[in-house]
């Protein structure tokens, strides 16, 4: 987890909310860029960033566990549906350590972008693993031409009985923070890194 900031403690949101609000308001400005709203002048040029990276490493010991992600892997890449949401709800869930499934109906996502055509899912045996990797970058600023955005990469990483790399996908999505929900941008990029595994069920 990295964060850096202009300020010595982070604003609460009430005060970015506040903020913004002086800073995009025209009227307190002149055309020179001089404030006269009522007040002391706003510091519009403070910036705010986070960054974080956790993981969940997906273990198949068995073949049978092996020849049923396979198996749901096909069904899902004939009837399934692209849905972006879905893997800011799985690292939500997962950074905010409830309990989610990383079912291949949410993992495809992952590998199966915005187009299911001709893909090569990630085929598992006995003895692999499939590691999801998700990485936040959160920039916030008051100024109206600043960046407010949190941007999530997931990556899907399979491996073989030797550790060896033999497939990766990733997906990139960039919310703008007045998509999410307060604070959650920030939280999920501030958190502490976290790594952990299961094995398939």
């Amino acid at each position: 987890m990295d964060i850096a900031s202009s300020r010595s403690t982070p604003l609460s949101l009430k005060e970015k909310k506040e903020l913004e609000i002086k800073c995009s308001n025209r009227l307190n400005w002149t055309d020179g860029g001089y404030w006269i709203g009522s007040g002391k002048a706003p510091n519009c040029f403070i910036k705010e960033k986070a960054s974080s990276r956790s993981s969940h490493t997906i273990t198949f010991p068995t073949d049978a566990l092996a020849n049923k992600w396979n198996s749901e892997w096909e069904e899902k890449i004939r009837y399934g549906g692209y849905l972006a949401s879905a893997l800011l709800g799985l690292g939500t869930g997962f950074i905010a350590n409830t309990a989610i499934s990383f079912s291949v109906s949410v993992i495809s996502n992952i590998a199966l972008g915005e187009t299911q055509a001709l893909v090569e899912y990630p085929k598992m045996e006995r003895g692999w693993s499939y590691e999801i990797i998700f990485e936040y970058s959160f920039t916030w600023s008051p100024h109206p031409y600043g960046s407010r955005q949190l941007i999530q990469k997931v990556t899907g990483i399979s491996r073989n009985q030797l550790d060896q790399e033999v497939n990766r996908k990733s997906n990139t999505q960039k919310y703008s923070l007045d998509q999410l929900p307060d604070g959650l941008g920030r939280l999920l990029a501030s958190t502490p890194p976290k790594n952990t595994s299961s094995v398939y069920k």
